[in-house]
């Protein structure tokens, strides 16, 4: 269930920047650089700052195997959301356009980010314990 709802919540906020970009585009069929790069930062944003909050997580901490799998998985998701979301706006032209080194660039512009997310998350964890008070000394005063 994690996976699917970072998924969805990446994908659709990546659809919703895009879709709030070209809300306004005059129609000329020009290319709109500010709709892409606005997807690109959403991805790679959101990927880091929710990889990063899952590294930290105390409440259920999970190994970091198990959270670089997760966002693996959460990758290729978010992009099918995103590539489906642009399907259903464009009625059926948008998945012809798009070419398989594309996908696997917006696959990784989730997937690095999210796995240093999770790394330094995971290390913030690790570092913030408390270290144990020393014992107190035991030698009787003279």
């Amino acid at each position: 269930m994690p996976v699917i709802a970072r998924a969805l919540g990446i994908g659709l906020a990546a659809a919703a920047a895009f879709l709030v970009m070209t809300a306004f585009d005059d129609g000329e069929g020009g290319a709109n650089i500010g709709a892409g790069l606005a997807v690109f930062a959403v991805l790679a944003g959101a990927g880091f700052t929710w990889s990063l909050l899952d590294g930290i997580a105390r409440r259920q901490p999970i190994g970091l195997g198990a959270l670089v799998l997760r966002w693996v998985l959460v990758s290729f998701l978010a992009v099918a959301v995103v590539v489906a979301a642009m399907e259903l706006r464009d009625g059926g032209d948008y998945i012809t356009d798009i070419d398989a080194s594309s996908m696997v660039f917006l696959v990784l512009l989730v997937l690095v980010p999210s796995v240093v997310g999770a790394l330094i998350g995971s290390a913030a964890r690790g570092t913030t314990r408390v270290p144990p008070s020393p014992a107190p000394d035991q030698t009787p005063s003279s």
